[in-house]
């Protein structure tokens, strides 16, 4: 025997939380600095890390496009909120470090128009 609010408890689901994507893969990147190409690694709907030998400065605006063996491309912008540089040994116990950077997602930013003459 159920009750009216029985279904309506039963009837909310709260939203699932978003997860991380766990995979490495190529990126490139362009900025005002210039292109580079990187690793990127933990994705979310907000943000990921690269992994760069080229960082870009922090705040900087950078389009990160990401391709796919079968040649499709999607780009998104986003802007740089840290920087890491990573030290490790290796099992070798050579020295190694690794740099990268953290990307928030923004929205894209309009071309900006050439001034216009004044009218006479």
């Amino acid at each position: 025997m159920s009750s009216r609010t029985d279904k309506l408890q039963h009837s909310f689901k709260p939203p699932l939380p978003v997860g991380r994507f766990e995979k490495a893969f190529p990126v490139f990147l362009e900025g005002d600095r210039g292109v580079a190409s990187g690793i990127g690694r933990n994705i979310t709907d907000s943000g990921m890390f690269i992994e760069t030998r080229e960082p870009f400065p922090l705040g900087t605006r950078v389009k990160v496009t990401f391709s796919s063996p079968q040649g499709a491309e999607m780009t998104l912008e986003g802007e740089v909120r840290y920087q890491c540089f990573i030290n490790f040994a290796r099992a070798d116990a050579t020295r190694a470090g690794m740099r990268g950077i953290g990307l928030k997602f923004v929205s894209p930013q309009l071309p900006q128009k050439g001034p216009r003459g004044s009218v006479h």
